[in-house]
C-alpha cells in the first residue's frame, strides 16, 4: 500500500465544510461496512428459516462474507492505484448496495450466499481506500480530527452491531438490515465521488500479482469450504472434504513459494522471519478465531436452544459494547507508556477468565447472571487486539508498515471466517455426544422419550441440558486458547514504534482490528 505514502501532485484543496462532509461521509461508509459484520450475527437463525436451509448453511453466509473481505485487503492497493480513490469508492459502495438489494429480495439461498460474498469483498475494499482518502486530504495539523472520527467509526459498529441487529430482526425483520444498506451506500458513493472528482492523485498502473492472488483464492476457498462442509458431513470419512483439503493445502504451499520469491508479492511473507511479526500475527489469527467463533455460537445457539429472541441476545452483548469503548480509549493511551506485551497478556487473561466464567454454569443462568461475564469481557475487549497489532508491526514504518497491516488484515479476517465453522462443528458433534450419554444409561427412559408424547418435556429437558454442557465445553476450550496466546506473547521482544506520527500509526493499527 505504498499509495498513501507517495507525494501526490498538487490538487485543489477542499474547503473546511467540504472536508468535514467528506470525513462524515467516509465515516458513515466505514460504519456501515463494519456494522454489517456484527448486526448479521443474531439474524442467522431467521435467515436460515426464511431461506429454508439448515442453520449450518446460514453460517456459511457469514463465514464467506469474512473470507471475501479478507481477499479484498491485499487487492485494494491495485484498485486504488489503477482507478483512483474516487472511482474505487464509487464502484465499491455501489457494488455493496447492489449486493444488499439482492440479499434483501432473493428467496434463493445460492443467490443470497453469492451476494454476501460480493458484499464482503466490496466492503473490504472500502476500508483501506477510505483511510487513504482521509490521510491525503487532511493537512498534518488537522489530521487528528479525521483520524479520531475514523477510530470512532472503526470500533462502534462492530460492538453495537449485535444489539441493534437483534432489534432490527425482531421489530422489522432481518431483511431490513439490507434494505437500510441500499440508500446509505448509494449516498456515500455519490457524495464521496462528487467531493473527490478532479482531486485525484496521479494514477499508476502497478502489476497485480495474479498468480499469487489465484493461489490464495483457491487455497482459502477450498479450506473454508472444507470447514463449512464439516458442519454437516463426516469430516475425514467424506471424500469431498479430503479432496478440498488436499487442494487447499497444495494451493497454500504454492502460494507461499511464489510469494517468497516474487518481486511484487501480494503479501509480504518475508515479514514472518521477524519474531515479533510472527508472534503477533499468530496471536491475532487465533484470537480472532476464538472470539468470533464463540460469539457466533453465543448469538445463534442461544436463540435455537435456549429460546432467546434476537433482541434479547443482542442485549446480552450490550455491556460488552459499552465497556469496550472505555477500555479501547485507555489502551490507546497506555500503549505508548506500558509494554504492549503486558497489555496484551492482561486482555487475554481477562478474556480467558470470562470464558471460564461462562463455562462454569451447571444450570440455566438468568439473564442478569449472564450479563456479568459480558461486562468482564467488555472491560478487556478494547485492549484485546491493539497490543497484538503493535507487537506484529514493531520496528516497521512507512510502506513496510502498510504491507504488514495488509497481511495482518488478511490473517485476522481469515481467523474470523474459520472460527465460525470450526466452533459450529464442535457444537454439533459435542451436542450429539452429550445427548447420547444423557439417555443411554436408562433404556426404559430412552424408550419412553422416543415413543410417548407425555415424555416430550423430559426429552426437551435432556436436549437443553446437553446444549448447556456443550456451551461449557466450547467456552472452556476457548478459555485455554486465550491462555495459550497470552503465554505466546512472553516470547516476543519489546515493541519499537518506528512510525513517528502516532495518529497515523493508530489508524493503521485499527485497520487490522475488528
Amino acid at each position: 500500500m505504498t499509495y498513501f505514502l507517495r507525494i501526490a501532485a498538487p490538487i485543489p484543496a477542499l474547503s473546511a465544510s467540504m472536508l468535514t462532509l467528506l470525513n462524515l461521509v467516509i465515516g458513515l461508509g466505514h460504519f456501515l461496512v463494519l456494522f454489517n459484520t456484527g448486526a448479521y450475527l443474531p439474524m442467522i437463525p431467521h435467515v436460515a428459516g426464511s431461506l429454508g436451509v439448515n442453520p449450518a448453511y446460514a453460517d456459511w453466509t457469514q463465514a464467506n462474507f469474512f473470507l471475501a473481505m479478507a481477499l479484498a485487503f491485499p487487492t485494494a492497493t491495485w484498485f486504488l492505484n489503477r482507478w483512483g480513490e474516487m472511482l474505487s469508492l464509487l464502484g465499491a459502495f455501489l457494488a455493496f448496495a447492489l449486493a444488499s438489494a439482492v440479499c434483501a429480495q432473493t428467496p434463493d439461498y445460492d443467490w443470497f450466499l453469492a451476494a454476501r460474498v460480493v458484499q464482503g469483498y466490496a466492503g473490504g475494499l472500502t476500508i483501506p481506500i477510505s483511510l487513504g482518502a482521509i490521510l491525503r486530504h487532511y493537512t498534518p495539523q488537522r489530521r487528528n480530527i479525521g483520524l479520531s472520527l475514523w477510530g470512532i467509526a472503526a470500533i462502534t459498529p462492530f460492538t453495537l452491531g449485535p444489539t441493534i441487529g437483534g432489534w432490527i430482526t425482531d421489530a422489522l425483520g432481518w431483511r431490513w438490515l439490507f434494505y437500510l444498506n441500499i440508500p446509505i451506500a448509494i449516498v456515500v458513493a455519490l457524495i464521496s465521488a462528487i467531493l473527490l472528482v478532479g482531486r485525484e492523485a496521479e494514477h499508476r498502473h502497478p502489476p497485480l500479482d495474479w498468480p499469487g492472488l489465484i493461489f490464495l483464492l483457491i487455497a482459502l476457498a477450498a479450506l473454508e469450504s472444507a470447514l463449512n462442509s464439516g458442519e454437516i458431513i463426516s469430516w475425514w470419512r467424506s471424500n469431498t472434504i479430503i479432496f478440498l483439503t488436499i487442494i487447499g493445502t497444495a494451493a497454500l504451499i504454492f502460494f507461499a513459494l511464489w510469494e517468497w520469491h516474487s518481486t511484487h508479492p501480494l503479501l509480504e511473507l518475508r515479514f514472518l522471519r521477524r519474531r515479533n511479526f510472527l508472534i503477533g500475527a499468530t496471536g491475532l489469527f487465533f484470537t480472532a478465531l476464538f472470539f468470533q467463533g464463540t460469539m457466533a455460537i453465543y448469538m445463534v445457539e442461544f436463540q435455537l436452544t435456549m429460546g432467546y429472541s434476537a433482541w434479547m441476545v443482542g442485549l446480552l452483548l450490550l455491556p460488552m459494547a459499552i465497556f469496550s469503548k472505555l477500555s479501547a480509549t485507555l489502551t490507546q493511551r497506555f500503549l505508548n507508556h506500558i509494554d504492549a506485551r503486558i497489555l496484551g497478556m492482561i486482555a487475554l487473561l481477562g478474556f480467558s477468565a470470562g470464558s471460564f466464567w461462562v463455562s462454569s454454569y451447571d444450570r440455566t443462568a438468568s439473564f442478569d447472571e449472564l450479563l456479568w461475564p459480558q461486562i468482564l469481557v467488555g472491560i478487556f475487549l478494547g485492549g484485546l487486539f491493539p497490543p497484538l497489532v503493535a507487537i506484529a508491526l514493531s520496528g516497521l514504518r512507512g510502506a513496510a508498515e502498510m504491507r504488514g497491516t495488509a497481511f495482518l488484515n488478511l490473517l485476522r479476517v481469515c481467523g474470523q471466517a474459520m472460527g465460525i465453522p470450526i466452533m459450529a462443528t464442535l457444537w454439533g458433534r459435542r451436542l450429539i455426544f452429550h445427548e447420547h450419554f444423557l439417555t443411554a444409561d436408562n433404556a426404559t427412559e430412552k424408550h419412553g422419550i422416543n415413543t410417548s408424547v407425555g415424555h416430550a418435556t423430559l426429552a426437551n429437558h435432556i436436549a437443553h441440558h446437553a446444549a448447556l454442557l456443550t456451551f461449557n465445553e466450547i467456552f472452556y476450550i476457548a478459555a485455554w486458547g486465550f491462555l495459550v496466546v497470552a503465554s505466546l506473547l512472553l516470547l516476543a521482544k519489546r515493541v519499537v514504534f518506528a512510525e513517528p506520527d502516532v495518529r497515523v500509526r493508530r489508524a493503521l493499527e485499527e485497520l487490522a482490528e475488528p
